[in-house]
């Protein structure tokens, strides 16, 4: 529950960033496809529930786990989105809260 608030919120941040109405700064082109790179890759690995994550608008990636994240899915999906063309760049921690799915 904690995790998907989390998410929920770095989501409505995102959404809002991207729309321009938190910031007033125009969005790159590298950080819509990094955009779209992201979400298709969390979503192929079901990881919605326990990462969050913000784009920058060079394009670059920012991607927080759970805590309790096995290591497996936790290589999985971060060699996943550094090998992504069009992700610029990816920094990963697991600073998230832990979120009791594994």
């Amino acid at each position: 529950m904690r995790a998907t608030i989390v998410t929920t919120a770095m989501l409505t941040t995102l959404m809002l960033y991207l729309t321009g109405c938190a910031g007033g700064q125009t969005v790159s082109e590298s950080a819509l496809k990094s955009e779209d790179a992201v979400s298709v890759v969390l979503f192929d690995h079901e990881a919605s529930e326990f990462t969050a994550y913000r784009i920058r608008p060079s394009g670059a990636v920012e991607v927080s786990f759970a805590r309790d994240t096995p290591d497996t899915i936790y290589h999985e999906i971060s060699s996943a989105l550094r090998e992504h063309p069009d992700i610029r760049s990816v920094r990963i921690d697991r600073s998230a809260p832990a979120c009791g799915l594994f």
